[in-house]
C-alpha cells in the first residue's frame, strides 16, 4: 500500500503547485503556510497568487495571460457594465442603490486584491516570519495548540466562501423566478441590449462563472487577515502554557541534557533559560501583530467604512421594491446578501477581540505560574514580563477603529443611522 501510494504521489506531483497543502505529510509537521492553505488554493486557481516564475520565461506569460483574463472576465467586464447601468438609471434611487451596493461590493474585493499585490513584501515577510524559532512548537501541547488553531483558521475560510457562494446561488437562480426579466447582476451595455437573445443567454452564462469566482476571491481577501490573526493567537496560547508551567519545561529541559549527555546546571538555571525563552517568544509575538496591523491596516478600514454604506445601501434596494410577494426571490436574495455583509465584518472583529483578550491572559497565567519557588533573578524576569504584558496586543484598521466586537456594535449602530437618514429622504 506505501508503495502504491508513493507511486500515485509521483504520478500527480505536478498538481503540487495547484494542491493547499493538505497532504498527510504536511500536517505532521505542522507547516505554518497551513493557515493561509486554502487561501493560496483558490488564488492559484485564479491566478492571483504571487507569480514565482522569473519575467524571461514562458510561464511566466502564460500566467500573465491567464490572471488577465480572469480579471477581464470576473472584474472589469461586469464593472463596466455596472457603471453604465448606474448612469443610465441615476434618477431612480432605488435602482441606483441595488445597483451600487454589488457595485462598490465588488469593486472593493479587487481593492482587496490591488492591496494585496502591492503589500506583497510585507505579506511574503509575515509568510516567513512564522517560521521563526520562537514560534516553532517545541512540546507535544504546541503541537495540539497549533493544530486546533490551524483547523478553525481553514475552517472560517471553507465555511465563509462556502456560505457566499450559496448565496451567489440564490441570486443565479433569481431570473428564473422573475420570467428573466432581469440578470444575477444589474448590468448594461451601450453596444447591445443585454436583455435580448443571444446576449440575454451570453451575458447570464457569465454571471454562472464569475458571480462564485468573485465571491471566492471576496472570501480569501476577508478571512486571510483572518488567518493571520489566528496564528498570533495560536502562539499567545502557547505562550500562555509554557508561563502557567515554566517549572514542568525548565525540567524537561534538563532532562532532554542529561539525555544528550550535555553538562548540566542547576534546577534554577534551567528555569531562567525557560523564563527567557518566553520572553523572547512574547516579543515576537507583539512584532507578528504589528506586521498584521501594517499590511493590512488601509484595507481593513476601507472595508469597515463600505461595509457600512453597503448596508445602507441594502436597506434602501429592499424599501424601493413596490410589491414584496411578488418579489419574494429577490427578497431573499438581499436578506442573504445581507447576511453574508455582517458575517464578513463580524469575522474580522470576533478574531481581532480574541486577540485582545487572549493577550489579556497572558499576564494572568504568568501570575498562575509556579513562581513562588524561583530565585530573586528569576522573580525580577517574572516582574518584568508582567509590565512587559499590561497593554494588550490589538490590530487597527487604518489607526482609527480597532479590530472588536464593541467596533462591530459601533459599526452596526452607524449603518442603522444612515439608513433611517436615507430612508427618510426617500420619503
Amino acid at each position: 500500500m506505501k508503495i502504491m501510494n508513493n507511486n500515485m504521489n509521483g504520478k500527480l506531483a505536478f498538481l503540487l503547485p495547484f494542491l493547499p497543502l493538505s497532504d498527510s505529510e504536511t500536517w505532521d509537521k505542522l507547516d505554518p503556510k497551513l493557515y493561509h492553505g486554502v487561501h493560496i488554493y483558490w488564488l492559484k486557481i485564479y491566478g492571483l497568487w504571487y507569480y514565482s516564475f522569473s519575467p524571461k520565461t514562458f510561464k511566466f506569460w502564460l500566467q500573465l495571460a491567464y490572471t488577465a483574463i480572469v480579471l477581464w472576465l470576473v472584474c472589469f467586464l461586469p464593472g463596466i457594465g455596472e457603471i453604465v447601468y448606474l448612469l443610465k438609471r441615476r434618477d431612480n434611487i432605488g435602482d441606483v442603490a441595488g445597483g451600487l451596493y454589488l457595485f462598490l461590493s465588488e469593486m472593493y474585493t479587487y481593492f482587496k486584491l490591488a492591496v494585496f499585490w502591492l503589500n506583497k513584501q510585507k505579506i511574503t515577510r509575515l509568510l516567513q516570519y512564522l517560521y521563526c524559532d520562537e514560534f516553532k512548537p517545541k512540546e507535544l501541547e504546541h503541537k495540539d495548540i497549533i493544530l486546533k488553531s490551524i483547523k478553525r483558521a481553514r475552517f472560517v475560510m471553507s465555511a465563509y466562501s462556502t456560505m457566499c457562494v450559496c448565496a451567489v446561488s440564490v441570486g443565479i437562480v433569481m431570473p428564473l423566478t422573475e420570467n428573466f426579466d432581469v440578470l444575477p447582476t444589474n448590468v448594461e451595455y451601450d453596444q447591445f441590449d443585454v436583455y435580448k437573445s443571444p446576449a440575454y443567454g451570453i451575458l447570464y452564462s457569465h454571471h454562472i462563472y464569475y458571480k462564485p469566482a468573485t465571491c471566492i476571491i471576496d472570501g480569501v481577501m476577508d478571512t486571510i487577515l483572518a488567518a493571520f490573526v489566528a496564528s498570533a493567537i495560536g502562539q499567545i496560547e502557547i505562550l500562555s502554557f509554557n508561563l502557567r508551567n515554566f517549572d514542568k519545561l525548565a525540567y524537561r529541559l534538563r532532562t532532554r541534557a542529561i539525555i544528550a549527555k550535555e553538562n548540566l546546571y542547576p534546577d534554577q538555571y534551567y528555569i531562567q533559560v525557560t523564563m527567557k525563552e518566553c520572553i523572547k517568544h512574547h516579543n515576537s509575538i507583539i512584532r507578528y501583530v504589528s506586521m498584521i496591523e501594517e499590511a493590512f491596516s488601509l484595507a481593513s478600514a476601507l472595508q469597515f467604512m463600505l461595509s457600512v454604506m453597503v448596508l445602507c445601501l441594502v436597506g434602501i434596494q429592499f424599501l424601493s421594491i413596490e410589491d414584496p410577494r411578488s418579489h419574494l426571490m429577490q427578497i431573499v436574495w438581499m436578506a442573504i446578501y445581507l447576511w453574508c455583509m455582517l458575517v464578513e465584518v463580524f469575522i474580522l472583529c470576533w478574531f481581532g477581540d480574541e486577540l485582545i483578550w487572549k493577550s489579556q491572559s497572558v499576564r494572568q497565567a504568568a501570575f498562575e505560574g509556579p513562581w513562588l519557588n524561583v530565585d530573586v533573578k528569576t522573580a525580577k524576569y517574572i516582574i518584568i514580563f508582567l509590565e512587559r504584558s499590561k497593554r494588550p496586543l490589538r490590530v487597527t484598521a487604518g489607526k482609527i477603529f480597532t479590530l472588536s466586537l464593541d467596533t462591530y456594535t459601533i459599526l452596526i449602530n452607524w449603518a442603522y443611522k444612515a439608513f433611517a437618514v436615507m430612508s427618510n429622504m426617500k420619503k
